[in-house]
């Protein structure tokens, strides 16, 4: 019986030492860009659902506390932020150069926000002001990220990589919407002017005053990326 119960204890740390931690993943060489871009597109609703034992957060629905926006002539603060739709992004090319430990990842969302606002200042040509509920919903935004990879020995003695920095880019390939409630303090003659000019220049809008807004999402997603990179040996990955 003993014997029996001591083979059965190292049959079962033997499958637990070989069992990959991200079986989600499918180990691609570096210049196999559609078999990266496929293993992308694998994981992104998975990352987006969260993977608490591997340190990444749920990222659809995402939440953030504050994010100033403010421009030189707009004073723009949002806080009790929510966005949803990051588990439908589309992986649109994933490449790797290893040589130079860089990976470069293009995706494709459609983000929806909502939250409260307080602005005062100049938006485009129009003076504005208000405060209140705030429902953006950014459609098809392209986002460019280049990220520099760097290798260190983790706590379990296995070599893994780690987000030595990043930079992103980003474009807006559909009409994006944007509400806002309580313009200029419910005063409707003014209030419909803003409307007007925001309706029809919501891209440029964003543009103005999307860089912090979309910035503070990819953090969040690299944030998530450098926690499963800690928790998950570069065996698993390359």
């Amino acid at each position: 019986m003993y014997s029996r119960y001591s083979f059965l204890v190292l049959a079962l740390s033997v499958v637990y030492s070989n069992a990959k931690l991200a079986p989600f993943i499918q180990k691609c060489k570096a210049e196999d860009s559609k078999c990266l871009k496929e293993t992308a597109q694998n994981a992104i609703p998975i990352f987006a659902n969260g993977i608490p034992e591997l340190g990444v957060q749920k990222l659809d629905p995402f939440t953030m506390k504050s994010l100033d926006a403010s421009t030189p002539g707009l004073k723009l603060k949002l806080w009790d932020i929510t966005g949803t739709g990051l588990k439908d992004c589309v992986a649109k090319k994933v490449q790797r150069d290893e040589g130079k430990s860089k990976i470069t990842v293009k995706l494709q969302c459609s983000v929806d926000f909502k939250g409260k606002y307080d602005m005062s200042g100049q938006l485009l040509v129009l003076p504005i002001q208000g405060n209140g509920n705030a429902h953006v919903v950014l459609n098809k935004v392209v986002i460019l990220a280049d990220v520099d990879l760097s290798d260190n020995i983790g706590k379990d003695g296995e070599k893994h990589w780690t987000i030595k920095s990043w930079k992103h880019s980003y474009d807006l390939k559909d009409k994006s919407t944007i509400e806002l409630e309580n313009l200029f303090n419910g005063n409707e003659v003014l209030g419909r002017a803003a409307r007007e000019l925001i309706a029809s220049s919501s891209n440029e809008i964003v543009k103005e005053v999307g860089p912090p807004i979309v910035k503070a999402i990819i953090a969040k997603i690299i944030e998530n990326i450098e926690n499963f990179f800690k928790h998950v040996p570069a065996s698993e990955l390359e």
